[in-house]
């Protein structure tokens, strides 16, 4: 809560993810904070939400709904959803052989944020960290 209402922090580019569907509850008050971005999957979303989601987009728009300023939904192999009062984009990652999951979210984040850094679109954001996360799952090293 200290993070979400901290005014030392008010002008930060916070970005946070619970780590493990244990540990979403500790993103609540960022629900109703409209602070920071929000990276979690759908089985987190639903926790955070209280309800069960069948897809990223309904998980992304619940949690805007909810309050979120802006929010990345991951879904497996399924579609990834990003929001914010811009709108949802949603898109499906590469299909690969899934070797490893552990770490593939922390892949993710990273990627999402170094393109954003760079100066990527929102769209091109998501596709390269859906791309990153699918070559870090499928085991292979990128050339």
């Amino acid at each position: 809560m200290e993070i979400a209402t901290s005014p030392v922090l008010v002008g930060a580019d916070l970005r946070v993810a619970p780590a493990s569907p244990g540990k979403a509850d500790r993103l609540a008050p960022f629900l109703t904070h409209t602070r920071g971005t929000l990276y979690v999957n759908l089985e987190e979303a639903g926790i955070l939400c209280r309800r069960i989601f069948s897809n990223s987009i309904e998980a992304a728009e619940a949690m805007l709904d909810a309050g979120a300023k802006r929010v990345l939904v991951t879904d497996g192999g399924s579609k990834a959803t990003e929001g914010s009062r811009e709108g949802l984009i949603s898109q499906a990652p590469p299909e690969v052989l899934v070797t490893r999951v552990t770490g593939a979210g922390d892949t993710f984040m990273a990627a999402h944020i170094a393109a954003e850094v760079r100066g990527a679109s929102r769209e091109v954001s998501l596709t390269r960290a859906l791309e990153a996360a699918s070559i870090y799952v499928s085991g292979k090293t990128p050339i």
